[in-house]
């Protein structure tokens, strides 16, 4: 867990996602974890976006079937493409973006995004007001929780791996926590 903001981001399980959400000032934020709920991007990569990587029509907020990810916005410098997830499409649907640009452009710079310190703020605030602060949370949160998910879904690490774009099992391993639950479950079903 994460502590004094060092160690690993604790993932966000459906209803730490809700709480957090439903604590955004603004429909920016919301959609940005969003975003990172249901495609498991990094964050630098989500603030990258321009908006023709997910909207088909932004004039008229019609999503692409299909996320785009640039090689050049990624660590892994591969560009990645993710279906869209239908939650994902209703929450894009309800946000008005920008007609070209940056899907988070900057309030302050037209040729710059939104920084990760804006969006981090915004972040902390949120977990605040959840009633979340202490346990760990960060802008990773949501990448680990999607990674978890997967998991705890019984998808194949080698998918989970494709879906995410990790080059190495060990990099993805340390993204996936391991609940108590399915600790005694396995113990229960050998």
């Amino acid at each position: 867990m994460k502590l004094l903001r060092l160690g690993q981001a604790t993932p966000l399980c459906q209803s730490t996602f809700n709480q957090i959400s439903n604590h955004f000032a603004t429909d920016v934020y919301r959609l940005f974890l969003g975003i990172a709920w249901y495609t498991g991007e990094r964050p630098g990569a989500i603030l990258k976006m321009d908006v023709c990587h997910i909207y088909q029509n932004p004039l008229t907020r019609q999503p692409r079937e299909k996320v785009i990810y640039p090689a050049a916005n990624r660590k892994d410098r591969q560009t990645r493409e993710l279906d869209i997830h239908q939650h994902l499409k209703l929450l894009l649907k309800a946000y008005q973006p920008p007609d070209t640009g940056f899907l988070f452009p900057s309030l302050y710079r037209a040729d710059k995004h939104l920084s990760s310190q804006a969006v981090d703020k915004a972040f902390r605030r949120a977990v605040k007001k959840a009633g979340l602060e202490h346990q760990g949370f960060s802008l990773y949160s949501a990448r680990r929780g999607f990674i978890t998910r997967l998991n705890e879904q019984g998808c194949d690490v080698k998918l989970i791996q494709r879906l995410t774009g990790h080059r190495s099992l060990s990099s993805l391993m340390r993204y996936i926590e391991v609940s108590d639950v399915q600790l005694k479950n396995a113990i229960d079903n050998f």
